[in-house]
């Protein structure tokens, strides 16, 4: 049997919809892409994982097996637009602390990990992928560069730390007739008329 060029894994489909690198949003409640009061994201990351191995030595090899998940922390950059409360330093705040010369850590983290969700869209807005990142909080946090010679938007850049993520199962969109049912000369007369 012929093959066809190395195209039968789907790409020949009419139904194939290639996820687009500018089809997204990163939601994180009260920080990104969640209201009117949060921050707009420009750039992000999905999540990546490398499994950390554990070794065990016999007499002529030595075989590896799969143990903890390490899951790598994302990036996520947002545009600095005014805000009555910058919502990355309200973030913050949760944690640390610093108003006239007072430093405050709080040990208790709750309310400053927050879940979030990375969200793919297809042409029309349907989501086609969806990652659950859970326990968010921030690792590091740039407010960027400023230059007077330089017009530039600014932008915060995040670095989001997380303890694991996982992908949602989407319900499948229902797909189109591959073939239009052709009209009889009488249907399309009809069709003219009314």
């Amino acid at each position: 049997m012929a093959t066809t060029m190395g195209f039968d894994f789907g790409l020949e489909s009419p139904l194939c919809c290639f996820k687009r690198k500018y089809r997204w949003l990163l939601k994180i409640p009260e920080i990104s892409a969640t209201g009117v009061e949060t921050l707009p994201p420009t750039r992000a990351a999905r999540p990546s994982l490398t499994f950390k191995t554990l070794e065990a030595q016999h007499m002529h090899e030595t075989i590896y097996f799969p143990a903890k998940p390490d899951w790598k922390p994302i990036t996520l950059t947002l545009f600095d637009i005014k805000k009555n409360v910058n919502p990355v330093i309200k973030w913050i705040k949760e944690l640390y602390s610093v108003d006239n010369k007072d430093v405050i850590y709080k040990y208790a983290t709750n309310g400053f990990k927050k879940d979030a969700e990375i969200e793919m869209y297809d042409g029309c807005g349907e989501i086609i992928e969806k990652w659950v990142l859970e326990n968010v909080f921030i690792e590091s946090a740039e407010f960027g560069e400023l230059d007077h010679s330089d017009s530039a938007i600014l932008y915060i850049d995040l670095s989001l730390r997380y303890d694991r993520a996982w992908i949602e199962e989407i319900q499948p969109i229902p797909a189109l007739p591959q073939t239009i049912p052709a009209l009889s000369p009488e249907q399309v007369s009809q069709e003219a008329i009314a």
